[in-house]
């Protein structure tokens, strides 16, 4: 997935035109899969069985730049935990339990900027 104008921001149009079908994405572990259920200009919505949540344009956007600094990990569960790290402790910190950091390497995953452990 390419960026816009080489400012390090996703390219949101292109986001919004591969999951515009809401397909379902490969989870960080085992078989299942993660619905993606919206995505509008602000934020994509993933779903399973038994929970819905959303990550913003923002947070991929603040992960991606992270990633691209090689203060992440570039495989989905150690980027997933280095995520999770840096909101407990960073500038932001996020003491609530939160699905981000896991929606946001699922999804960056499916974009092809992580690769497979």
């Amino acid at each position: 997935m390419t960026t816009q104008d080489g400012n390090g921001r996703l390219d949101w149009e292109q986001v919004r035109a591969r999951y515009a079908g809401r397909p379902s994405l490969a989870s960080l572990q085992g078989s299942s899969r993660v619905q993606v259920e919206e995505v509008d200009e602000d934020r994509i919505c993933l779903s399973q069985r038994l929970w819905r949540d959303c990550v913003s344009r923002a947070e991929l956007d603040d992960a991606l730049a992270l990633l691209r600094d090689g203060r992440l990990a570039a495989t989905p569960i150690a980027f997933a935990e280095g995520l999770r790290r840096y909101y407990a402790s960073g500038p932001r910190v996020e003491t609530g339990c939160t699905r981000v950091p896991n929606l946001t390497a699922v999804v960056l995953t499916d974009l092809g900027y992580l690769s497979s452990p």
